[in-house]
């Protein structure tokens, strides 16, 4: 099973496949003046300049081709592109006769299209100024205005040269736009993950894996129920509570943001919160989350008043160890579990107006002016509480 990260493609990533790309440019380069030794072979003396620029350049070639993944990208770059410039430059000037190899400078035009990143502007931009003027400045000097088609040849190699960098610039353009494509995919499936998943607390830079589940020492659940609902279904309808409930979580999700809690699921007009999914112990999530009660019992109040709602919310708060995860195959879903989790739920049951309902744990890591009334808890679902809190709502 592949991890779900949150990050997008690391920067070594990108930098692994430009240099598998310029190895692959190495290599060509490398047939390229292979092919070309017959020629040199035949037309040259083995004590002749041109003979020594080519073995020259290939033994520089061959030191690059061993060397790559002992130098930085950048200083490769600069030399097989100035390794490149050298050799053609050479063959022009020792090969007077070769009238046509300066087509090869346009080669350039293209490999720096795929082998600079976007950082790399001015780099890329000083490559490619280098190939068009050492193509030109050859079309220029093999310019024979005797000949009656010597015009002609001049203005169709600087119109070759103008369509490559035309076609450059297209290429480059898809190769970007196709890249910010998808750059925003990536970026819509991480967001997407984000609202299913939360981030694996031993390793923030990928999302919790499906079918893991893990114990926590110390974690504060929070259930919290609208009160009223069933009766103002009837009266409006599922479609206008619909509306209404969509708008109201929306903002109850910004309150987890905002107090850093974690929204585990809502289940109709419940809404279920944790705080602390971390294997220390820490006992300020109590703080956090009596905080975010307070804050979501008075969007409640507001809500309901400015709708004219006869609308309330219970809550019920509980602190203990519980497991988290994903378990099952079809439709695993994010969910905690635990006696926890289950007195949580059973304290929010009796939670009355304008009070919430909490634990004895919860109680302990919190001021005791808070505490309102202490309250038996007769439940034989939880034996080991015997008493709750009600406390007041700052």
């Amino acid at each position: 099973m592949l991890p779900l990260t949150t990050a997008l493609p690391a920067s070594q990533r990108t930098s692994e496949q430009v240099r598998l790309t310029l190895n692959l440019t190495l290599l060509l380069f490398t047939v390229a003046m292979l092919l070309q030794l017959p020629a040199v072979y035949y037309f040259a003396s083995p004590d002749s300049l041109q003979s020594y620029n080519w073995l020259g350049h290939f033994l520089v070639l061959l030191v690059m081709i061993l060397i790559q993944r002992q130098v930085s990208l950048n200083c490769l770059k600069v030399a097989l592109f100035t390794l490149y410039y050298s050799y053609l430059t050479w063959v022009l000037l020792l090969w007077p006769g070769l009238s046509n190899t300066h087509y090869y400078y346009l080669l350039a035009v293209v490999i720096s299209g795929f082998v600079f990143t976007r950082a790399e502007r001015l780099a890329q931009i000083t490559v490619l100024t280098g190939a068009v003027f050492l193509f030109s400045l050859f079309s220029i000097l093999h310019y024979q205005p005797q000949l009656e088609f010597g015009i002609l040849r001049l203005t169709n190699d600087l119109t070759l040269g103008a369509l490559s960098l035309g076609i450059y610039r297209v290429l480059r353009q898809q190769t970007v736009n196709r890249w910010q494509g998808l750059r925003g995919a990536h970026q819509s499936s991480v967001n997407t993950l984000k609202q299913l998943l939360p981030k694996d607390p031993e390793q923030p830079a990928r999302f919790w894996q499906p079918g893991k589940t893990r114990r926590y020492p110390f974690s504060c659940v929070l259930f919290a129920d609208l009160s009223g609902y069933t009766t103002l279904n009837r009266q409006y309808g599922d479609r206008v509570m619909l509306t209404g409930l969509k708008r109201l979580y929306s903002g109850i999700d910004s309150l987890c943001d905002q107090f850093s809690v974690e929204k585990i699921k809502t289940n109709g007009d419940q809404y279920m919160v944790v705080s602390n999914l971390q294997n220390q112990a820490d006992k300020n999530c109590c703080v956090q989350m009596y905080q975010f009660a307070c804050a979501l019992h008075h969007m409640i109040v507001r809500y309901s008043d400015h709708h004219h709602l006869n609308c309330t919310v219970r809550i019920g708060i509980a602190t203990g160890p519980l497991t988290a995860g994903m378990i099952g195959r079809n439709r695993p879903s994010f969910d905690v579990w635990g006696e926890t989790v289950n007195l949580a739920a059973c304290l929010e049951q009796n939670a009355v107006r304008e009070y919430i309902a909490a634990c004895p744990v919860t109680v302990k890591h919190l001021p005791a002016h808070l505490v309102a009334a202490e309250i038996n808890l007769a439940s034989s679902k939880h034996p080991d509480t015997e008493m709750y809190y009600q406390l007041k709502i700052n």
